[in-house]
């Protein structure tokens, strides 16, 4: 009989002497409940650690301590648990004999009852409809290695109960399918300060999990009586960040927030609810390179927010404008931000005494960073608005510099373009002597003109709406009406383009010189050979580099590319243009599939043509400083014996070819 069988027989026969002296009319005492020493006759059996099942529906929850939930308990398990000294039916109250059954109910936590009355009022109480997935006892505190707060083996030692709690709310997934949208807080409040004191053993007193959301009453962030319900989160934080919190509700938001304003912002609004970090972090909420765009911008650049609140608009954009906005975009942590002239929990309207802006110390306040700074100083605004109203000296002194600069740099323009035009043509007087010949007929200059201003006016309008704050929506953006002024011209190009494209087509097929163009466009073996040799001579490995013809392969390749990407962007663009009548005939990655290509595509041609395009206008020409071909039409002779040699020869045949015709008689 081995060690297992001989227990349970022993087990069998003390529950059979039991039971045998108390029979009888003479025995009728209640029988004594086991003792400890009684259960682990069996429990202390290393045959009994076989994994304990979890319960069903459970999220996989684990105690932090690690305790193997098995049916194998040892003394040394017991040992320096707070339950020390207890006896097992004191939680496991359902064993009355030996050997108990199979399906026994679950531990009983009685002696805290005060502590299960709190549990039963918030979120994580054993009852309800998702009662099978909410912790139980043993999921935060362990089963039999129950240690207390103070003790680093324990689950709820600070710097154990993240993982305590993150074991459940660290399953995204799970949490979203029982209705709590947070994202994973566990990760977000290990990037945190509160966890890095913790971790780094700065202080034991850094706020965990259950200093903010309570232990065992926890309640969802939504109800009113819950300590992260926004009116309530001042004074969660003010728990450890008293004199804080005292300026916070003194503060125009404390204010606020008190008198039922939700809108207001609150501790967490500015720090972040889980990963608070220090300002000096550069990822940091309050770090001072991220308060105008991220933290108090977030409700001083709302036009909702400034009306329903009566708060002065355009006070962000101001800020970015100044010297102070622009110098920390440069990365300049030393220069002023928001808190440095408002204050950062203290913050007061300027008609507040108190206000570090009120206008009696704003002289104190442009102190702490310039020092000396006198009242004229204190009073140069910041946050300049250059309006009629608000300064009408600065307003028309900048209508006057933009009309200057206009009419000057205008001007400027305008007399070199005649004196260019003025050399110009005398420069064909001293040409005409000389042969030239036609390269781009009217008709093809005029496409390629509808082509050009279709083309930049597409780009320009399609990137300043997805760029709204670059150099291309600069012009769309000081006109009123400028957003729709940029999508009508944008559509107008569109048509332009299109019309251009079509009478190209027509003009291919229509004309002998279109036959021509499209023959001579069309790629042969010898613009492989062409490349090959242009690319040698470039690296010196040939004297000459190859004899052109009308078009030479760099030609032919930009336009056969111009004739893919006019393709895709008109498809694509008519697409977004007419989203509601095209999505019905597209699948449902579509519509963003064709807004994707046509960006994509817009980039693409652009690039090719200020790095292809505008390179062979500006560098392959004989007269500075730019190609003047597709506005005259014509090339010297010169220029056709160095870009293409291999078309004068043709045409030179044909002239003498002509030559040797006789004349037909009338």
């Amino acid at each position: 009989m081995n060690n297992s069988a001989y227990r349970l027989f022993v087990g069998f026969a003390l529950a059979g002497l039991i039971t045998m002296g108390s029979s009888g009319p003479a025995r009728a005492a209640v029988p004594a409940a086991p003792t400890s020493e009684d259960c682990l006759q069996c429990h202390d059996d290393p045959g009994m650690a076989a994994t304990k099942a979890e319960r069903p529906g459970a999220l996989g929850a684990t105690v932090v301590a690690k305790e193997g939930l098995t049916l194998q308990v040892t003394k040394s398990a017991l040992k320096g648990s707070v339950h020390e000294g207890l006896s097992c039916t004191d939680c496991h109250t359902g064993i009355q004999e030996l050997p108990h059954g199979d399906k026994l109910p679950p531990p009983s936590c009685d002696c805290h009852s005060d502590l299960q009355a709190e549990l039963k009022e918030g979120v994580h109480a054993p009852s309800g409809p998702a009662s099978a997935l909410v912790p139980r006892c043993a999921d935060c505190h362990g089963a039999h290695q129950i240690r207390g707060k103070s003790d680093p083996a324990s689950s709820i030692y600070p710097a154990n109960i993240p993982s305590t709690c993150g074991a459940c709310h660290g399953n995204t997934e799970a949490m979203k399918a029982l209705g709590v949208r947070q994202s994973n807080p566990l990760e977000n409040f290990l990037k945190s300060d509160h966890w890095k004191s913790i971790e780094g053993g700065v202080t034991r007193k850094a706020a965990t999990c259950a200093d903010c959301h309570g232990a065992h009453k926890v309640l969802s962030a939504t109800d009113p009586k819950s300590p992260v319900y926004k009116t309530n989160v001042p004074a969660t934080c003010g728990k450890c960040h008293r004199g804080i919190e005292e300026k916070y509700l003194e503060s125009i938001h404390g204010r606020a927030l008190e008198e039922g304003h939700m809108e207001a912002p609150s501790c967490t609004d500015c720090h972040g609810e889980h990963d608070i970090e220090k300002a000096s972090r550069s990822t940091s909420r309050v770090n001072g390179a991220n308060l105008a765009t991220v933290t108090c911008g977030e409700c001083h650049s709302s036009v909702r927010m400034a009306k329903r609140f009566s708060l002065p608009q355009g006070m962000v954009k101001s800020y970015q404008a100044s010297f102070h906005g622009l110098a920390t975009k440069y990365g300049d942590t030393a220069v002023a931000n928001c808190g440095s002239c408002h204050g950062a929990h203290d913050i007061l309207p300027s008609s507040d005494p108190k206000s570090s802006i009120n206008p009696k110390n704003l002289q104190a306040t442009c102190g702490k960073c310039h020092p000396g700074a006198g009242a004229t100083f204190a009073q140069t605004p910041i946050h300049l608005k250059v309006t009629a109203s608000d300064s009408p000296v600065l307003y028309w002194l900048q209508r006057f510099y933009i009309i200057l600069i206009v009419l000057t740099l205008g001007g400027m323009a305008l007399h070199n373009l005649l004196d260019y035009i003025r050399h110009y043509k005398e420069t064909l007087k001293k040409l005409r002597p000389v042969a030239v010949y036609l390269r781009m007929t009217k008709s093809e200059r005029i496409q390629h003109f509808c082509l050009l201003t279709s083309f930049l006016t597409l780009v320009v309008t399609g990137f300043a709406l997805k760029w709204p704050d670059s150099v291309w929506a600069a012009p769309f953006q000081a006109l009123p009406g400028g957003f729709e002024a940029r999508g009508l011209l944008h559509r107008i190009a569109a048509v332009v383009m299109v019309a251009d494209s079509l009478y190209h087509v027509v003009y291919l097929l229509a004309t002998k010189r279109g036959r021509r163009f499209m023959r001579d466009m069309i790629p042969t073996l010898q613009d492989a050979k062409d490349l090959v040799i242009q690319i040698g001579f470039y690296l010196g490995y040939r004297d000459r580099g190859a004899r052109f013809p009308r078009f030479s392969y760099a030609e032919k390749a930009e336009y056969l590319a111009l004739v893919w990407g006019t393709a895709v962007m008109v498809a694509t663009g008519f697409v977004l243009w007419f989203k509601t009548f095209f999505v019905r005939f597209l699948p449902d990655w579509g519509y963003s599939a064709s807004e994707m290509v046509h960006f994509y595509e817009a980039g693409l041609a652009f690039g090719a043509i200020v790095i292809w395009h505008f390179y062979a206008v500006f560098s392959h020409t004989e007269k500075a400083p730019y190609n003047p071909t597709w506005i005259t039409g014509q090339l010297t002779r010169h220029e056709m014996e160095r870009y293409h040699p291999r078309e004068l020869e043709e045409l030179q045949a044909r002239e003498r070819e002509a030559a040797k015709t006789p004349e037909k008689k009338p």
